[in-house]
């Protein structure tokens, strides 16, 4: 895919979030025989479809509860991963090397929201982590979100005591345990620059922060 075709792509979705984005008036269309179906909530369906011969390069389709299809990205080599949140409620994650990750959360209802720049998720599917900008009235937060209600749990950004120097995660994953870990630079002279931050059972009423 061309540096050209991959930004017009990731600015059609960032700037359409809605179910507008799929709205298309029906019309015929070649049938992939070897098509796989990913997920789906009720008749919403997200298949991988026309593969190359390697299996690499792949068109990832959506199709909504009217039968509708609508290309989600064409001829893709890069990160792609469908997460079954619930009998209602697919995640599609895609990404590309030195870009964000964008996990697209799709409802039976066709009904979509972005969360950019996805960070992790735990084992249990249970709690998400992304680091969002422009958010109204808002700097930059790290932001924890329960599954599948997709709820606000914790958000952290330069206006928490703690985190004023909080900038992009350098590192952000979720341990074994459960537990979430991540550093950032802070950039303050004359220190190693680096804090390390360790969210205890994050997305729960008790969590914990640990710094380090």
């Amino acid at each position: 895919m061309s540096k050209t075709r991959f930004k017009t792509f990731i600015f059609c979705l960032i700037s359409l979030n809605s179910s507008m984005l799929f709205a298309k008036s029906p019309v015929a269309y070649e049938v992939d025989p070897k098509a796989e179906v990913l997920g789906h909530a009720a008749k919403v369906t997200i298949q991988k479809e026309f593969c190359d011969q390697n299996g690499f390069n792949c068109d990832y389709v959506l199709y909504n509860e009217k039968g509708q299809r609508v290309v989600l990205i064409e001829d893709w080599s890069h990160h792609v991963k469908l997460y079954q949140f619930s009998a209602k409620h697919i995640g599609f994650l895609y990404g590309a090397t030195g870009s964000g990750h964008i996990l697209t959360v799709i409802d039976d209802q066709n009904q979509q929201k972005q969360y950019a720049d996805f960070k992790a998720m735990n084992t249990a599917q249970s709690c998400i982590v992304t680091y969002e900008h422009g958010l109204k009235n808002m700097p930059d937060s790290l932001v924890f979100y329960s599954v599948p209600d997709f709820r606000v749990r914790l958000v952290l950004n330069n206006k928490v005591p703690q985190f004023k120097s909080l900038t992009d995660p350098l590192t952000a994953y979720f341990e074994d345990n459960g537990d979430f870990s991540f550093n950032f630079n802070t950039g303050l002279k004359g220190e190693d620059g680096l804090q390390q931050v360790l969210i205890q059972k994050p997305c729960l009423p008790d969590y914990r922060i640990v710094m380090n």
